[in-house]
């Protein structure tokens, strides 16, 4: 698959991402486009809505999983939380997109955090409501935070690391 050029084949490769086909995922992150007065606009709300329906399919297959799962240990809802993260990935690498500007990458990061965070409250209200809080549940709950590796710059990260493995394998290491 091409990566977009053309605000004509970013909409094609958006409408079907925000449908949930992460297959285009990859042309997505490699595409470009020169913002003009023309288009930004255009192109920032298309982001912005193929964002948000990204969302909505995430908190609607969310749903149906905390709804099937009768959650009663915890490892239930470890299961149930590690599988929500495997389907935040693809948005998490569609706000980190090299072509998307700054200011708008910025703005998607900080909704990303807020709505993990609301999505941790929830969850923490729900399985109180439902059963007797356990702290050990309460823990995994409170864990729910997504990290997500830096795609961007793995050359000068593995460049870094090599450098830093180096000089750490010359000093000692007192280990308690």
């Amino acid at each position: 698959m091409n990566e977009p050029v053309t605000y004509f084949e970013w909409v094609n490769l958006l409408e079907k991402f925000q449908n949930g086909d992460d297959s285009v995922l990859p042309a997505i992150q490699k595409g470009k486009f020169e913002l003009d007065a023309g288009t930004v606009y255009r192109f920032y709300n298309k982001i912005q809505d193929t964002y948000v329906n990204r969302k909505k399919l995430w908190a609607d297959k969310f749903n149906r999983l905390f709804m099937v799962q009768n959650i009663k240990t915890e490892n239930d809802i470890s299961i149930l939380l590690q599988l929500s993260k495997a389907n935040l990935n693809p948005i998490s690498k569609f706000i980190k997109i090299n072509a998307l500007p700054h200011e708008l990458k910025e703005t998607l990061e900080k909704d990303f955090e807020k709505f993990i965070s609301e999505t941790r409250n929830n969850i923490k209200e729900s399985v109180t409501k439902n059963q007797i809080p356990n702290e050990k549940m309460l823990l995994i709950i409170n864990s729910f935070i997504f990290f997500d590796v830096a795609v961007e710059s793995d050359s000068e990260e593995n460049s870094s690391s090599e450098t830093n493995l180096n000089e750490s394998q010359n000093k000692r290491r007192i280990l308690f």
